[in-house]
C-alpha cells in the first residue's frame, strides 16, 4: 500500500509500505482525511522518536471501516462505517486508567506520532474502542477535525466556564479557534483572542462569523463606555454565537491588558486559555485573568517558561493543565452534526501526493489547518 512515512528531520516520502495487520479486537481501517497538526509539524521538524525509525503520522483522521476483528462486538463497527479515531492505546491497567484518567495512562502510545503507522497511508488498525461512528450530518471532512476539536472541549470544561462568562484565548491557531467555537457552543458572552498573525486572525474571523459571531467596528470600541453593551459590541447576527462578543488583537500593534481593561471595567476575564505555548502569551495570561480567575493551558510548550508563585498567589488565580481529551469524542461529534464547527476559513484540504509540501506550507505559516484528502 502507499503512505507518507517520515525518515528522518524533515524527511518525507511517499513510498510501498507493508499493509498493518488485523488485531482480533481490533479494526482495519481505510483513512479518508487526515490532519496535520503543530505535533506533527515537531516530529517533521526532528524525525521519528528514538529508534522507532521511518514510521507512518497521522494521528488525526476520519476513516472508513475495511475489516473487524473476530473479538469486535460493538455492531455499529462493520465494513463501510464511517468512524472518527481516538489516537491513543492505553494499558487500562493503570491509577490513571482505572480511575477513567486514560488521557494521563502510564504508558500512553499515540497512534501515528510515537508508535503504530497512522492515517496517512492507504491503510491503518486500530482497537475497536478507538473507533468513533459518524452519524448522518457529519462527512469525511469534518471527521477528521473530532480529534482536535476534542483537545479544545477538553481544554473549554477544564476552564469550568459557562453561559454568560468571559474568557480570552492566546493564539488563533487550529487549537486557539477550536477553543473559541467551543466556547461559543457554550454561551460565552465575551471573547478576547491575542494573535500577532494576520492569516490566522483572519481565519478565527472568517470561522467565528459562521456560527454568527462578528467583532465590532474598532473604530466606534473607544467612543463606548468600557463594559457598556455599546463597547461590548454584541454582534449582529443569527447564528449560535448572535449573543457573543468578539474582540480581536494583535498584540504586537496593540496592548493587550488594556483592550481587556477596558471590556471588563478593569477586572479581567475569568479564564485564560493559553493555546500559543510561548512565554509572552503565558506571561499575558496572568496578567489579564481577573482575581480568582483560572489559567488553563492546552498548548505544548517547546521550552520552559519563567514562573513565580507569587504571580498567582495574591490572586488566588488557578494554574490548570489541561491535555488531549477524556470521553469528550461523543460530544464533538454531537456538536459537529448540530453545526457548532463550521470549517470556513481554517480549514483546507490537499492531495495526498503535496504532503511534503503541505509541511512546508504550515512551516512557514502559510496556513492554519490542513487536512490530507486520502479518498
Amino acid at each position: 500500500m502507499r503512505a507518507a512515512r517520515l525518515h528522518g528531520a524533515r524527511d518525507i516520502r511517499i513510498e510501498e509500505v507493508p499493509e498493518p495487520s488485523l488485531l482480533p479486537d481490533g479494526l482495519l481501517l481505510r483513512p479518508r482525511f487526515t490532519g496535520l497538526c503543530g505535533s506533527d509539524l515537531h516530529v517533521w521538524h526532528a524525525g521519528p522518536f528514538g529508534d522507532l525509525g521511518p514510521m507512518v503520522l497521522g494521528h488525526e483522521f476520519s476513516a472508513e471501516v475495511v475489516a473487524v476483528g473476530d473479538q469486535v462486538t460493538d455492531d455499529r463497527l462493520r465494513p463501510g462505517t464511517l468512524v472518527a479515531v481516538e489516537p491513543m492505546w492505553t494499558c487500562g491497567q493503570c491509577g490513571p486508567c482505572r480511575r477513567g484518567a486514560y488521557n494521563l495512562c502510564r504508558d500512553i502510545v499515540w497512534h501515528g506520532l510515537s508508535e503504530h503507522d497512522g492515517g496517512l497511508g492507504e491503510l491503518t488498525a486500530v482497537r475497536a474502542c478507538m473507533a468513533h461512528p459518524l452519524p448522518d450530518g457529519v462527512d469525511a471532512l469534518a471527521g477528521a477535525l473530532v480529534e482536535p476539536l476534542a483537545v479544545a472541549h477538553h481544554a473549554v470544561g477544564r476552564g469550568g466556564l459557562g453561559t454568560g462568562g468571559t474568557a480570552a484565548v492566546l493564539g488563533a491557531g487550529p487549537i486557539g479557534i477550536a477553543v473559541a467555537l467551543n466556547l461559543v457552543a457554550r454561551g460565552v458572552a465575551l471573547i478576547v483572542v491575542s494573535e500577532p498573525s494576520l492569516v490566522r486572525r483572519t481565519a478565527l474571523t472568517t470561522a467565528l462569523a459562521a456560527v454568527g459571531v462578528h467583532e465590532p467596528d474598532a473604530a466606534l470600541a473607544p467612543a463606548a463606555a468600557p463594559g457598556t453593551a455599546a463597547a461590548l459590541g454584541t454582534g449582529a447576527g443569527t447564528g449560535a454565537g448572535a449573543g457573543t462578543t468578539l474582540r480581536v488583537v494583535d498584540p504586537a500593534a496593540e496592548d493587550l491588558p488594556s483592550a481587556v481593561a477596558g471590556l471588563t471595567e478593569g477586572d479581567g476575564v475569568e479564564v485564560v486559555f493559553d493555546a500559543a505555548g510561548v512565554e509572552p502569551a503565558f506571561q499575558a495570561g496572568l496578567r489579564i485573568v481577573r482575581p480568582g480567575g483560572r489559567v488553563v493551558t492546552v498548548a505544548i510548550y517547546a521550552r520552559p517558561v519563567a514562573f513565580r508563585p507569587l504571580d498567582v498567589f495574591f490572586g488566588e488565580i488557578d494554574l490548570v493543565a489541561s491535555c488531549a481529551y477524556q470521553d469528550d469524542f461523543p460530544s464533538v461529534i454531537d456538536l459537529l452534526r448540530a453545526g457548532a464547527f463550521p470549517t470556513d476559513g481554517w480549514v483546507h484540504p490537499v492531495a495526498f501526493d503535496t504532503v511534503g509540501a503541505a509541511f512546508e506550507t504550515l512551516d512557514q505559516a502559510q496556513a492554519v489547518k490542513l487536512l490530507v484528502d486520502l479518498t
